[in-house]
C-alpha cells in the first residue's frame, strides 16, 4: 500500500511538472537542467518531499472533482482519457471511435475542467513556493528523479519515512 502511495505521489508530481510547464508556455530551451543525485542536498530533498505531501490532497481533490463532472455526463474516467488522448494525438484518433455526442460532451465540460486545473495549479505553485522552492527547481528535481536511479531511490526512501511518520 505504501509503495502504491509513493508511486501515486511521484505520478502526481510528474503530472504537475508537465502541466505546469505547458501552462507557463515553457519551451524546451527553457527547461531546467536535470539534476543528478549529487546535485540535490538532503535539505532540498526534504523540502521536495514535504511539498509532494502537501500537493497530494490538491491532486486528490482535483481528481475527485473531475470524476464528479464526468459522472454527471455519464462518461467513465477511462473513456474520458481515451477521448482526450485521441483528440490530442491524430494517430490515436484513428484507433478510437469518437461519437459526435462524445465530442460535444467534451467540448461542454472542457471549460469547467480547465478552470479546475488552473485553480489546482495555482494552489500547487503556492505550496511549492511556501516550502522555499521555485517551480523550475521543483520540476528539475522531479525530472531528475525519473532519470537518475540514485535520486529516485533517495526520494522513495524520504517519502517512505514521511508516510510512516504520518
Amino acid at each position: 500500500m505504501k509503495i502504491l502511495k509513493i508511486a501515486s505521489l511521484l505520478l502526481i508530481g510528474a503530472t504537475f511538472a508537465v502541466t505546469s510547464a505547458l501552462a507557463q508556455g515553457m519551451g524546451q530551451q527553457q527547461m531546467p537542467d536535470v539534476p543528478s543525485s549529487e546535485d540535490v542536498s538532503e535539505e532540498e530533498l526534504d523540502k521536495f518531499v514535504t511539498t509532494i505531501s502537501e500537493i497530494e490532497p490538491i491532486q486528490v481533490q482535483l481528481q475527485s472533482d473531475i470524476q464528479q463532472i464526468l459522472q454527471e455526463k455519464e462518461i467513465s474516467m477511462q473513456r474520458f482519457q481515451q477521448l482526450m488522448q485521441a483528440m490530442q494525438n491524430p494517430q490515436m484518433a484513428q484507433q478510437v471511435e469518437i461519437t459526435d455526442e462524445e465530442r460535444q460532451q467534451i467540448q461542454e465540460i472542457q471549460p469547467e475542467l480547465s478552470d479546475l486545473q488552473m485553480k489546482a495549479q495555482e494552489e500547487i505553485v503556492e505550496k511549492i513556493e511556501d516550502n522555499g522552492m521555485d517551480i523550475q527547481r521543483y520540476q528539475a528535481i522531479m525530472m531528475g528523479a525519473q532519470q537518475d536511479q540514485e535520486l529516485m531511490t533517495r526520494l522513495r526512501s524520504a517519502l517512505q519515512d514521511t508516510t510512516q511518520e504520518g
